[in-house]
């Protein structure tokens, strides 16, 4: 009797060093999601000096981005939903290698063995290699998971930068980025100047508006 292929073994390394890899990048894509947005309308302009702007008559504050981790409900709701998810997909995938597994070494000691005869050993590599385009197909969700969460980051960055110009119109020259967990290039940030608060109040009743909206 023909043992079945060694490269559904094979397979199976490969289908864990997928899932490993898949679920590394996912994870950066969620964390990035709740991660604050960088978008121009955040950036500190590269040419504000003092040799082409006057500072004493610019109007400027800043945006503590890190607080959109925590406070905005849009990053709150969504970072949850996706890593749900994908903690969902990644245990069916952990599942489906370990009855892999432990099917793959029951065929190859029973043909070893030759304890089974021709046809039950075939129904056994048939569904050996179900549970293989299974699996494949459980990896497809996570990479399009992965996808998807990539393209609600986008749209995220969107609603903040779009929310922005919607509240500045006009009233300040510059708005800029500020983080205190990362290496903010804002040096130095006056209390006063922080929009932070109106900002996230803002997008949140925004949010909310349009989550009623869909019910």
């Amino acid at each position: 009797m023909k043992q079945l292929p060694l490269v559904i073994n094979a397979m199976l390394v490969v289908a864990v060093a997928i899932l490993f890899y898949m679920n590394m990048s996912l994870k950066k894509n969620i964390e990035a999601l709740g991660t604050a947005p960088k978008s121009n309308v955040l950036q500190t302009p590269a040419t504000l000096s003092a040799n082409n702007v006057d500072l004493k008559d610019a109007k400027i504050a800043y945006l503590n981005i890190d607080s959109l981790d925590f406070k905005y409900q849009y990053i709150i709701d969504n970072s949850k939903e996706y890593s749900n998810k994908q903690a969902a997909i990644e245990s069916q995938l952990n599942s489906m290698a370990t009855k892999f597994q432990n099917d793959y070494q029951e065929f190859q000691q029973a043909a070893q063995a030759g304890i089974k005869g021709e046809a039950e050993l075939n129904k056994q590599k048939a569904q050996l290699e179900q549970e293989q385009a299974d699996a494949a197909a459980k990896q497809k969700q996570l990479e399009n998971l992965g996808e998807e969460v990539g393209k609600k980051r986008i749209d995220m960055l969107k609603k903040v930068s779009d929310f922005i110009a919607k509240y500045n119109n006009g009233k300040f020259d510059y708005i800029l980025a500020y983080t205190t967990s990362n290496i903010s290039s804002v040096l130095y940030a006056k209390p006063g100047l922080d929009i932070t608060k109106e900002i996230v109040d803002g997008l949140n009743t925004e949010y909310k508006a349009a989550k009623q909206g869909k019910k």
